[in-house]
């Protein structure tokens, strides 16, 4: 992850700020920045829908990206990805190379579900762990899969998903595009911003 970005997310943790705890996570921090950068240009109302939080805590996030540099504001076009924002995000993208919603009907999940592909090696952080903190952090469950010799397992069930869920798995690869090794995180939850958001605080134990 670009060094600015990893910078503001560990700051996040060691911040005491008086009051109550903020109402964002470092998730929509990130979420915050990718959502700037597909819109290219977003004003305050409408990135606090999208990340789901109230319009105080999107001037807060706003306000720190603004402070490392990340973005810039004005008051036609809103928030902007400034270069060093680009070059940040531009990291962050290699990592996290791809993200949508996706239909789990075939796995008997009738809840929505958003994906994340990263090009990262996971190992480092135990499988149990990224479903747990995706769960914590709004997600009902998750789904991992990685793609192996051409085809997508399961490791925490030990099952080629290939074999056990054909259609599914057909869908994500052509979708996703994935190459050897990559991962997909996906989190599902009753609501659409749940997923994202346990998918999404999931891969940022891997990226960070």
């Amino acid at each position: 992850m670009a060094r600015e970005i990893r910078s503001l997310l560990d700051s996040m943790k060691t911040d005491t700020p008086k009051g109550p705890s903020p109402a964002f996570t470092p998730a929509h921090i990130v979420k915050a920045l990718l959502v700037i950068e597909r819109e290219q240009a977003i004003g305050r109302i409408v990135l606090s829908r999208e990340l789901g939080i109230g319009e105080g805590s999107t001037r807060t996030v706003i306000k720190k990206l603004v402070e490392r540099g990340l973005i810039s504001v004005d008051s036609v076009g809103g928030c902007h990805l400034t270069d060093r924002g680009r070059v940040a995000v531009g990291a962050l993208r290699k990592i996290i190379v791809a993200n949508d919603y996706v239909d789990l009907a075939e796995v008997g999940i009738s809840s929505p579900a958003y994906a994340l592909q990263l090009r990262a090696d996971p190992s480092s952080v135990p499988i149990i762990k990224l479903r747990d903190t995706a769960v914590k952090y709004g997600a009902d469950g998750m789904m991992i899969l990685t793609l192996k010799g051409g085809r997508l397992s399961m490791p925490m069930m030990d099952v080629d998903a290939s074999e056990a869920y054909p259609g599914l798995m057909s869908a994500l690869a052509s979708r996703f595009r994935l190459r050897e090794g990559d991962l997909l995180l996906i989190g599902f939850s009753e609501s659409k911003d749940g997923a994202e958001l346990g998918a999404l605080s999931a891969a940022l134990l891997i990226v960070s």
